[in-house]
């Protein structure tokens, strides 16, 4: 039998690990991309909120070119 959870962001880890102890129980697909992208999306731009207020201060283009 197949089980479709949806679970809150808060919880999802704790269920896992939980899930994950249970005999028979087998966890695979799990989808971490859109919420390491979102988590991301909210840093920079409470950074570029921040930067605007003049709290903090953003690299320059060119330093972040050489970086690389």
């Amino acid at each position: 039998m197949q089980v479709t959870l949806e679970i809150k962001d808060d919880d999802a880890l704790s269920i896992l690990e939980t899930l994950k102890s249970i005999k028979g129980i087998r966890i695979k697909n799990i989808d971490q991309s859109n919420e390491k992208y979102l988590t991301d999306l909210a840093n920079a731009f409470k950074e570029t909120e921040l930067a605007e207020k003049g709290k903090i201060k953003l690299k320059r283009f060119e330093d972040l070119i050489n970086e690389i």
